[in-house]
């Protein structure tokens, strides 16, 4: 295993997001989702690299579910998983606006949506299979405190550089001008 600290575990969980196709606000969100769960000595290395991969296959909230929810009637599941940080997110930004107890059909990767959502003091998620797809019951109110324990997050080394693969989508690619220019500031060094 290898330790990272909190701060970095944040860094490439945002950056991995990102080159797995988020938008830089969700990228950011599960960043520091990752770092709560990192916290509490959640795998968080191995559910960056699953939700990464199956970024594509998630479904964002649709229309339809979103009014049903907000009516606080059954959810009807998609043909596809439930995005769990699409959904928190909603959830999160609107939540006056949805009853007060939900229960979220055919969610995949449930344990994003638990991470994102206990890091406020406005919902809570009932979760099954943390890396499975499941149903979800949210309830609004405070979650129960959970202790901040680590203040390292452990990763397999394999799982770091399938995660660093990723967040290297996010590099700007190399010109001949920046290749010409080196890391520094060009030909002239002003840093007297």
């Amino acid at each position: 295993m290898i330790d990272l600290s909190l701060n970095e575990a944040e860094t490439l969980a945002a950056k991995a997001a990102r080159g797995a196709g988020f938008s830089w606000g969700l990228a950011d969100e599960i960043g520091r989702a990752a770092r709560g769960m990192a916290m509490r000595r959640q795998a968080w290395g191995e559910a960056l690299l699953a939700l990464a991969r199956s970024a594509d296959a998630l479904a964002p909230p649709d229309v339809a579910r979103i009014a049903r929810w907000r009516r606080g009637e059954r959810d009807i599941a998609g043909t596809r998983p439930l995005c769990p940080v699409r959904t928190a997110a909603l959830l999160l930004d609107d939540a006056p606006s949805f009853a007060g107890k939900l229960r979220i059909a055919h969610v995949g990767l449930p344990i994003w949506l638990d991470a994102m959502l206990s890091r406020s003091a406005v919902w809570t998620a009932d979760v099954g299979e943390p890396l499975a797809t499941g149903d979800v019951i949210v309830r609004r109110g405070a979650s129960a405190a959970r202790p901040a324990g680590a203040r390292r997050a452990a990763v397999a080394p394999q799982t770091l550089a399938a995660l660093n693969g990723y967040a290297a989508r996010t590099y700007v690619p190399e010109s001949e001008r920046s290749r010409a220019r080196g890391a520094g500031g060009g030909r002239v060094d002003d840093d007297q």
